[in-house]
């Protein structure tokens, strides 16, 4: 069987999906939040990075290091497919209401079939969780609980030590104890260390191979909303398109109040709302919406602030991302924080 040429230039959001957003499916308008400029360039050249998901040589590597990218390289074709026959899915749908009698239907059908459904959840699971964004915030994750995690850590190797002074019947004294916990609390966070710098495609593609499949049953449970563009204004897609907003207090893509929002093209939107908090919306599920201008602002400012550094659109209309980028200059930093750590304080008959 030959081998798969090696991927130099490796994409964490396909080519295939961006060329929707291309008025010529080659050429895209992007953003750069960084330097504050837009410019055209071809799709092959954007949400990419050198051996990106390219996993370090090494024995207890597999010997193939480009495993999760020929997966992905797999996966891109079908998605492709998906998206097309989605498209004139919602296409046909929506020319109904240019037929007498018929127009007042086009917002009661059904757009996805249960397979195609639970296909693209599988499809935003994957996009939100192989992105250079996403890889940001599992390193930031580790930093924001390293205290925490060094805390158990040790608390571990103190118990592992009792455990072994009680199975040998010896009692060890204080300086010694004190110094096995510090050799073995020094070596594993030392290995940790070199794990995350060196090896940090390895822990993003466990992430990513861990957690798509309850990450994609999480998308599925959420109200389905595909929004319809008939606006002036394209949407904008990023290099991190599947963008969050939390209408309560946490972003998580399970939590309480939160809406996710998928664009498919220029002209629609996948929206994912949680069942409890917007639960007048049920009967909207799976079915096409309208989107206003104010809608349209709304889901482009998303992925102003979901994006790690790129902004993409089908024209060169970026006012947008200049207004917020001029308001919140915070947002177009790629260190920007992305993790907040919330202190629960017990209520007071909780105390001991």
């Amino acid at each position: 069987m030959n081998k798969m040429a090696k991927v130099i230039n490796q994409h964490y959001v396909p080519q295939s999906y961006l060329k929707n957003f291309s008025p010529d499916r080659s050429q895209i308008f992007v953003f750069d939040k960084l330097n504050k400029r837009s410019f055209t360039t071809h799709v092959r050249n954007i949400a990419s990075e050198r051996a990106f998901y390219d996993f370090p040589q090494g024995a207890t590597q597999p010997e193939n290091i480009q495993i999760i990218e020929e997966i992905f390289s797999g996966l891109e074709m079908k998605q492709s497919r998906l998206f097309q026959h989605l498209q004139k899915k919602i296409d046909g749908i929506y020319r109904l209401r240019l037929t007498p009698n018929k127009s007042a239907i086009i917002y009661s059908r059904n757009v996805l079939m249960e397979d195609q459904r639970q296909d693209l959840a599988c499809v935003v699971a994957i996009q939100f969780l192989r992105t250079k964004e996403f890889r940001k915030f599992i390193v930031e994750m580790r930093q924001a609980t390293e205290a925490l995690t060094n805390h158990i850590l040790e608390e571990t190797i103190l118990e592992q030590i009792k455990q072994f002074e009680e199975l040998a019947s010896v009692n060890l004294d204080k300086e010694l104890v004190s110094g096995i916990k510090s050799l073995i609390f020094d070596e594993c966070t030392s290995i940790v260390s070199s794990m995350y710098d060196d090896g940090l495609a390895v822990i993003h593609a466990k992430f990513i191979l861990d957690y798509y499949e309850q990450a994609a049953q999480i998308f599925n449970n959420h109200i389905w909303i595909i929004g319809v563009n008939d606006t002036g204004q394209p949407l904008f897609t990023s290099d991190h398109p599947a963008a969050r907003h939390p209408y309560l207090f946490s972003s998580g893509i399970a939590s309480e109040g939160i809406e996710i929002a998928f664009p498919l093209n220029s002209k629609a939107i996948l929206i994912m709302r949680e069942k409890q908090h917007f639960h007048e919306f049920t009967n909207q599920d799976n079915k096409l919406f309208p989107l206003t201008l104010e809608d349209v602002e709304h889901y482009n400012r998303l992925q102003i602030y979901n994006s790690n550094r790129f902004v993409f659109c089908s024209e060169d209309c970026f006012n947008l991302v200049k207004t917020v980028c001029q308001q919140q200059p915070e947002i177009c930093s790629e260190d920007r924080s992305r993790i907040q750590i919330t202190t629960i304080e017990p209520h007071a008959d909780e105390q001991v």
